[in-house]
This record gives C-alpha cells, structure tokens and sequence, in this order.
C-alpha cells in the first residue's frame, strides 16, 4: 500500500455579518496532508464584506458553483475589473504582491463559491502576479461511463487539460457522483476530497471511510499513482484537489504566506509603501 489516509476533517460554519458565512474547513485536522492548501472556504455572500486587501507569497482562488444565483466581482491593483460567473473561476497568483477585493456582483443576489488559497514554493514568491480567469463556458465536461460529471477547472483527466495553467501542477476537479467514481493520485502529490452535498464512501486498497456534507479527507501518494474508489451513497457533489507540498518552511501573517519572518517582514513592506499597487474602495 503506497498511500495514506488523514483523519476525517469537519468544515464548521461560520458567519461574519449578515451577508457573509461559510464552511471553514479545519486544515490542521487533516495531519500536513493537506499541503500546498493553506485555506478553504465553502462560502455564501449577498454582499460587500472584505474591504480591498493584499496577498503575497501563494495563489488565491475564487471558484463559484453552477448553482450561484449571483455572480462575484473581482478587482485587483493589476487593473483588472471583472465579473466572475457561475461556474467560472479566477486564480490570483499573488506571488511578489498584489492588492484585491471581491464582492457580489449585484448587492442581494446570493453567490455560492468556494476561495482556497494554494502555497507557493520558495522559487515562485517574487515571481510578478497574475491574474488567470477562465469563464464557465471555458471549463471543459467530461461525463464517465460510470455517469460521473467532471468539470476540470485545472490540471489534466483523462487526458483533457483545464482551462487555468499555475505555476506549480494543481488539479482541480468539481465532479457530480450518481455512481462509483475513481480518482488516480499522482506520484509524490496530496489529495483533498471534500463533499459539497450527499454521502460517499471512500476506499483505497483495504482502506475505507465514510463522509458526508462538509466533511473533508486528505490522501497522500507515496511512492506510485494510486487510485482512490468513491462510491455515493445516493448522488454527491465533489470537489478534487490535488498538489505538491513544497515541503518547506511557512510562515504566516495575516494575508501574507512566505517561509519565515524576514520574507513576511519584506512582503509587508512592499505593501505598505505602495509597491503591491493600489485599490480605491468603490
């Protein structure tokens, strides 16, 4: 046996303000499997609640599920000013710095999304930051023999590309289960199954487990591909990521994520003194 599971991790709900709550998931309780995902939110906004902030040192991702009544405008110092919609995904790989803010797109109209926020390697923190969006009707459908929908939003199944190509290799896969699904772990990679609704029971070699909504697993390949079996309970809606652990020191403040002091030190400097660029509130 080549891989090994994580405990069960709990997404806890929690609620800033009227217009803001989400399912936080509790990466600690998924034992460093977890990695190069340093933050997941399973959201759901109707309006403004961040004002516009920096980021540093890793990507941060804003994806909104097909069921989003609503769209989320997406603002950066970059000079980009779109609307994300329903199925569509933007990846801000931060990097060196950059300065954003996010809201409903029409103040009411709820938006069901998901931000994650993926490290980057020591090599990849300065590089300059970028901005990728690819719109819903980019995102390519794969429907498996088994009855499973998969859209790919990045990295490669069965042999299709998706749309958003980071820096460091990252799979992200949003897949609708009527039926046995399996998912081929990388070599050397972590994976993050988490469970957006329904029940599924996960299984790898003599290995099983059970989840349900808002519960999440994490696997690690250890030394070959391995193939993870998920079996719904009755219908499930999934998401799959999958990524490299840089496997190096972190350190983190607040919007910063870098490898120690010196570099959060360097990063809110930059900030401070203008160099992420600016963003007026609206």
């Amino acid at each position: 046996m080549s891989i090994k599971f994580s405990p069960i991790a709990e997404a806890k709900k929690a609620e800033l303000g009227a217009q803001f709550s989400a399912h936080r998931l509790d990466l600690d309780a998924l034992t460093g499997f977890s990695a190069p995902i340093m933050g997941f939110d399973h959201f759901r906004a109707s309006g403004p609640t961040f004002a516009p902030h920096p980021h540093a040192g890793f990507s941060a991702v804003s994806y909104l599920f097909e069921d989003s009544t609503g769209g989320l405008r997406n603002r950066d110092s970059l000079g980009h000013d779109l609307v994300i919609e329903p199925g569509a995904m933007v990846w801000t790989q931060a990097a060196h710095g950059v300065v954003h803010d996010e809201h409903p797109a029409v103040n009411g109209e709820e938006v069901h999304g998901l931000q994650l926020f993926v490290n980057l390697s020591r090599s990849h923190k300065n590089l300059p930051p970028r901005v990728i969006h690819a719109s819903a009707d980019q995102v390519p459908t794969v429907v498996t023999g088994q009855g499973a929908r998969v859209r790919i939003l990045t990295g490669c199944f069965n042999e299709i590309e998706g749309p958003i190509a980071p820096v460091e290799p990252f799979t992200f896969l949003d897949v609708t289960l009527s039926a046995s699904f399996t998912y081929s772990v990388p070599n050397g990679q972590n994976v993050l199954i988490y469970v957006l609704s329904g029940a599924l029971t996960l299984s790898a070699f003599s290995e099983q487990r059970s989840l349900t909504a808002h519960q999440a697993i994490a696997a690690r390949s250890l030394s070959q591909p391995e193939d993870v079996h998920l079996v719904p309970d009755q219908d499930a809606h999934v998401l799959i990521l999958s990524g490299f652990d840089p496997q190096e020191p972190v350190a983190v403040y607040g919007p910063f994520i870098m490898n120690d002091q010196a570099g959060l030190q360097a990063a809110y400097s930059r900030y401070v003194e203008g160099k992420m660029g600016k963003l007026p509130p609206l």
